[in-house]
């Protein structure tokens, strides 16, 4: 068992996501007496952990220990050390104890029993006629007194003897529950199981272990947030700082406690695929090129452990180095052939050095047995492995690709034949091989050489679970092989010679799904989805401290930045429908990422005024909040009335002259910019009406209600700024024309 040690570890930062979170623990590698353990591992990690989102890096100084590889496993969270087993020595004493006791016992009630029995004699009878003969008064009373005191010193016996025998039976259930206690230690419970992470280092020349930081990142579901707002507002210097907070719920299986926090609304389990940009190219006719993916092993792999399997020395003959022939060609030798010269045609593709005398030295090559073996024992040579090919073949034309294709296809199927049938087959069945099975794996590489399929199995992207046989196991090695998920959680608990009696696999799903629980708690009121909020994009915010998030699956308010920006105050009043001026504050997003939607809590000189929902600003984009009505701010509306008639003319017209006066106090200890809205009456196209518009003072501008959505006509509007404890006085003056015989609908008197 190689050397592990444990090491403890905190977690030091925490990224949330719209769904799940990524948790960053640290860990000193702090090693006394320059230890160099094998293994490294980091316990007491939550059950719901993805176990493929694992990644571990070392920072310190420069000869870094390496990190070389991660295994995911089950341990119990802080075992106890069980006790001691009573002896069975111990055990047969206090067991024979208890048996003499109760034997004690038994036998005093015998003799209780006995002396019970003892019977006083009555006084004798006189006979008829004599005197009564003399009673034995004292031995009757020495006999009574007896069976008294002997019966009343056996109960007290009995009593003291009851006493023993209770605490002999307590010593006794001591030594039983220590004997069970210490054979039902190593049975693990479900709620003390968590993952740990198990890391094989490897150690460069001269490292200092003692300067460098283990840190180990992993990805929990069960944890999502949601943005919240305070706005402080200042009057009297138009500032504002935003404080922007967030409400976060977790249930991952561990607290947050004292951690750097980030939120982002980016959902990183989301399967994203990169798009195909297709090519257009002028020129000859290639082919199309084959996709990536999973395929089988490359043919003649299995040559890679010859060595390994002959284990027999080499001849060396001058600079060259020539592995001793076998007494036989095998298939395998075959297949190997066959596959370095797949590998010769790949590079002469992308050399286009191909000549056109390849067929028949190939073909010589393997219907011969003397040359095959001259060509396998070329390859184990320390120079180019091709140099001597290229040197045959380097006077031939180049040919195309297609041609390239086609005689490769033709060289295959007449090495097969050639090799079925010339003499080569005669000389492994004389050698007591068996050509049948031969011919069949010889077909089976070549169908494999020509077709390559690809391997389409979800199971090879589990990573975690793959391993790699050893080289002694000759029907497992050279192949990732997938272990069983169980089988790969119990191997640390089996090492450590813990018992367990339940499916772990099954308690892992538990409490992944009890984490999933949190995604769908109710959000708090105003509370939106980032990842709707966020749009096509995604943004991070970084919290300014340190944060405590317990996990209990509930929303907590935690604080992450706050920021002042300044705020441009202005009123609205119309006071055609209402003369109560409205505040508005206009802020400035002094954020470099925007302020998604949220709730928002609104505090003008400290006073609460209201909450409201803010909608998602741009990075240091612009945002209006209503604060309700100023009581500073005073404003009065008359409107006086005139109708004429114009006799000027040759056609008589009703002429109904309007003058509106507008009067505004500001109570107010600073200068208000004040937006003063009206509206005057605009006639249908076709209708005989018309309006003429008068003396207006100030003078005032068209307004259409652009912000809202809904155009307006006849609008317009007075922005005049009145100085503190002032008063302003406008006033606008419109006419409405109609003929003489006609009347505005409502009445002419009516504005």
């Amino acid at each position: 068992m190689p050397n592990i040690i444990q090491l403890a570890s905190k977690i030091d930062k925490v990224k949330v996501y719209a769904a799940g979170a990524t948790v960053s623990r640290i860990a000193d590698l702090h090693l006394e007496n320059g230890e160099t353990p094998e293994q490294i591992e980091i316990s007491g990690l939550p059950l719901a952990l993805d176990d493929s989102s694992v990644r571990v890096q070392v920072e310190g100084n420069a000869n870094l220990v390496i990190p070389t590889d991660i295994r995911i496993s089950l341990a119990v969270s802080s075992p106890q050390e069980p006790p001691n087993s009573p002896a069975e020595e111990q055990l047969h004493q206090a067991k024979a104890e208890v048996r003499r006791i109760q034997e004690t016992i038994a036998l005093i009630d015998n003799e209780i029993s006995v002396l019970k029995q003892l019977h006083v004699p009555n006084q004798p009878k006189a006979e008829p006629g004599k005197a009564p003969p003399p009673s034995p008064l004292a031995a009757r009373l020495a006999i009574a007194n007896f069976q008294d005191e002997q019966i009343r010193s056996r109960i007290q016996e009995r009593r003291e003897t009851q006493n023993s025998l209770k605490e002999a039976k307590t010593h006794l259930d001591e030594l039983l529950h220590k004997q069970k206690l210490a054979s039902t230690a190593q049975q693990v419970k479900p709620h003390d199981l968590r993952k740990t992470v198990i890391i094989s280092l490897s150690y460069p020349a001269e490292v200092t272990v003692s300067q460098q930081q283990l840190i180990v990142e992993y990805f929990v579901p069960g944890a999502r947030w949601t943005p919240t707002y305070l706005c402080r507002l200042e009057s009297s210097t138009n500032t504002a700082a935003i404080a922007v907070r967030a409400f976060l719920c977790q249930r991952t299986g561990e607290d947050w406690s004292g951690v750097r926090l980030e939120l982002s609304t980016a959902n990183p389990m989301t399967w994203c695929e990169l798009p195909e940009l297709p090519s257009l190219r002028l020129g000859r006719t290639q082919p199309v090129p084959r996709k990536s993916g999973w395929r089988l092993p490359p043919v003649g792999a299995t040559m890679l452990f010859a060595d390994y399997d002959r284990q027999k020395p080499q001849v060396v003959t001058g600079q060259r180095a020539f592995t001793q022939p076998e007494s036989r060609i095998n298939s395998s030798s075959y297949k190997l052939e066959v596959n370095l010269i797949n590998q010769h045609r790949e590079q002469k593709l992308t050399q286009e050095k191909v000549q056109d005398d390849l067929d028949m030295e190939l073909e010589c090559l393997l219907s011969d047995t003397d040359k095959a073996m001259e060509f396998h024992n070329l390859f184990d040579e320390s120079g180019d492995e091709f140099a001597d090919l290229d040197a045959m073949l380097s006077d031939a034309p180049k040919e195309t690709e297609c041609d390239l294709d086609q005689n490769l296809h033709n060289l295959l199927e007449e090495a097969e034949s050639s090799f079925r049938h010339s003499s080569m087959e005669q000389y492994l069945r004389g050698r007591d091989y068996e050509p049948e099975e031969t011919e069949c794996d010889l077909g089976e590489t070549l169908s494999q050489l020509i077709s390559d399929p690809v391997i389409n199995n979800d199971d090879l992207l589990t990573y975690n679970l793959m391993r790699l046989p050893g080289a002694d196991d000759p029907n497992k090695r050279g192949k990732l092989l997938l272990q069983n998920q169980q089988y790969v959680y119990l191997e640390l608990l089996k090492q450590q010679q813990f018992l367990v009696t339940f499916n772990v696999l099954e308690i892992v799903k538990q409490a992944i799904s009890k984490s999933h629980q949190c995604l769908s708690t109710p959000l708090p009121p105003g509370g939106v989805s980032v990842r709707e909020a966020a749009g096509s994009f995604d943004y991070a915010y970084l919290a300014d401290g340190r944060v405590d998030v317990p996990s209990d699956g509930q929303f907590h308010s935690v604080a992450l930045t706050s920021q002042s920006t300044d705020v441009n105050l202005r009123y609205i009043v119309v006071p055609r429908e209402d003369t109560n001026v409205f505040r508005i504050a206009q802020l400035c997003n002094p954020l470099d990422a925007p302020l998604l939607s949220g709730s928002a809590d609104v505090y003008v000189d400290g006073e609460y005024i209201l909450s409201t929902t803010l909608p998602t600003v741009p990075a240091k984009g612009q945002v209006e909040l209503g604060l309700g009505v100023e009581q500073g701010i005073k404003v009065a509306r008359n409107t006086t009335y005139q109708e004429k008639r114009s006799s000027q003319l040759l056609v008589a017209f009703n002429e109904l002259c309007h003058h509106i006066k507008i009067d505004i106090a500001n109570r107010l200890a600073n200068e208000a910019r004040i937006e003063i809205r009206e509206r005057i009456p605009v006639p249908q196209e076709g209708e005989k009406v018309d309006v003429e518009l008068g003396q207006v003072s100030p003078q005032w501008q068209k307004y259409e209600q652009e912000e809202r959505g809904q155009l307006i006509q006849g609008g317009y509007c007075w922005q005049i700024q009145v100085p503190s404890q002032q008063q302003a006085k406008l006033s606008a003056q419109y006419t409405i024309k109609t003929y003489a015989d006609s009347e505005v609908i409502g009445g002419n008197r009516r504005e």
